[in-house]
């Protein structure tokens, strides 16, 4: 592998950093990639060895330097993605649309990220078209939570988690009584939707 332009991570670090005190934010990967002139591949590439280099702290497609965490010790960043995110790290980054600070004494500590709501399915639950579904990255949920979930065909949907005492089997419920319940034989819980962001 070709070395890294050592100039080129101190413009990096120096952007990601101009970017955030404008923005209170950090760029996309794809955002650096185009200030940069560079392609995302070679942008997360290079990301990946500043963070090895201890220019820059990395993680989940979070982005941090000691300068940020001095600028920002009460927000963490949240990805604003149009889909659920999955696949390689070069994959979810191009998901992202942007970063959103969230205030740690409002939504407390933990990984998030921002879904954007599409189509009709959980407008009862006042989520609707557009919304911007603040979700907790995790594993387990609570009967009766609304929840990111992959089921066994494969594919992701966000809906209510509940449980069928008769057939002693989880089920996934739209929150609008035009639709039926999904009855799947498996599901994996990949997150919590905890908030709701509408533009007025």
């Amino acid at each position: 592998m070709r070395s890294k332009s050592v100039e080129l991570m101190l413009r990096i670090k120096e952007y990601i950093e101009e970017y955030f005190e404008r923005y209170s934010s950090t760029p996309t990967v794809r955002q650096i990639s185009a200030s940069m002139k560079i392609s995302v591949s070679s942008a997360h590439r290079y990301l990946v060895s500043m963070a090895e280099k201890e220019m820059l702290t990395y993680e989940n497609g979070v982005l941090s330097t000691t300068k940020i965490d001095m600028m920002s010790p009460a927000f963490r960043p949240a990805a604003i993605v149009g889909s659920i995110p999955c696949g390689t790290p070069d994959e979810r980054e191009a998901q992202v649309e942007e970063y959103l600070p969230l205030s740690v004494s409002f939504f407390g500590n933990g990984e998030f990220y921002a879904l954007r709501a599409s189509g009709d399915s959980m407008i009862e639950a006042q989520i609707n078209d557009g919304d911007l579904v603040i979700i907790r990255e995790q594993q387990t949920a609570e009967i009766g939570d609304i929840v990111v979930a992959l089921t066994d065909e494969d594919k992701n949907t966000l809906k209510r988690l509940c449980f069928d005492k008769r057939q002693q089997s989880y089920y996934l419920h739209p929150e609008n009584k035009e639709m039926d319940d999904i009855y799947v034989a498996s599901l994996r819980v990949q997150g919590v939707a905890t908030h709701v962001i509408k533009t007025l």
